[in-house]
């Protein structure tokens, strides 16, 4: 029998061992040092918004599960169905365990981002957020404030862009997968790239910088409050950016800024539609680890 022991709950499913024996696998989440300290990411001036912005996150919750093991010869490993919601502000907890599993390497490893569900656990996160992504289908919950010249603008957003992330790699190692030991406890981590979110270009992130100003651009007060709402982003053309003041949004040299998704599809070529796309880019394997981020 082998037992599947997430840290938030409890499933059974029956499986044989091979004749290498068996072993266990323990993953992580983590949206790496940025979800603790925001932007800029102290010692790291890469992770850090070209038009002077800081960001602080207050939440940055994420519905994470349907984990799947898979070997290149076809055969499966492990095949789940159970989810978590997790605040990756709170820390970088154990989420998911899963013992008895046949030791070798499962070359082909996969994980959603999912809407969030009643029957998920929940790690970090209040029965108020909870309800909210149940509601609302969302897989991410954002909260924070990002501060420019001494003005704070806050935002709260609800992101529904499934994702099914596979194939990934060892960020550790650049192998495919994992490997499971017999009698050992294998230990991963899903990661998060949260400033995949701010670059003002999709796809290849060598060269793209993260950029904050068209974002705020349509804040509104609220109650007093300089707040930043989701879908206000659909008014930013991602060709004809305007600042605050309704002129064309600059650069710090002067020229258009322009955000540009390739060859991602959108929906729309507005600013909401993009980081939409964005957000799908974010899952990664033990750090740097690559998946193959498709829609699910």
């Amino acid at each position: 029998m082998r037992h599947f022991l997430p840290i938030v709950g409890l499933a059974l499913a029956a499986a044989c061992g091979d004749a290498d024996g068996e072993g266990s696998i323990v993953f992580r989440i983590s949206g790496e040092e940025a979800a603790h300290t925001g932007y800029p990411v102290p010692g790291d001036p890469d992770l850090a918004f070209v038009d002077g912005w800081t960001l602080r996150f207050d939440k940055y919750l994420v519905s994470v599960g349907n984990l799947r093991l898979e070997g290149a010869d076809g055969e499966t490993g492990w095949a789940g169905k159970d989810s978590a919601i997790v605040d990756l502000v709170a820390g970088e907890p154990e989420v998911f365990r899963i013992d008895g599993v046949a030791a070798r390497r499962w070359e082909r490893f996969s994980y959603e981002i999912l809407p969030a569900s009643a029957a998920a656990g929940r790690i970090g996160v209040s029965n108020a957020d909870a309800q909210r992504m149940i509601a609302g289908g969302f897989n991410y919950l954002i909260e924070g404030t990002a501060t420019k010249e001494g003005r704070d603008f806050r935002f709260s957003w609800g992101i529904a862009n499934p994702t099914r992330n596979r194939d990934c790699i060892d960020g550790q190692d650049g192998s495919p997968g994992v490997v499971i030991r017999n009698n050992s406890v294998s230990r991963y981590a899903i990661t998060l790239h949260l400033d995949h979110l701010f670059y003002d270009h999709l796809g290849d992130h060598d060269d793209a910088d993260m950029r904050f100003d068209a974002i705020a651009a349509v804040a509104r007060e609220v109650d007093g409050v300089l707040t930043i709402a989701f879908d206000d982003l659909e008014a930013q053309r991602l060709a004809d950016l305007r600042d605050a003041n309704g002129g064309p949004l600059l650069d710090e040299h002067g020229a258009r800024i322009v955000y540009d998704p390739f060859s991602v599809p959108l929906d729309d070529p507005n600013l909401r539609s993009y980081l939409l796309a964005a957000s799908r880019s974010q899952g990664r394997f033990n750090g740097e680890g690559f998946c193959a981020n498709v829609g699910s």
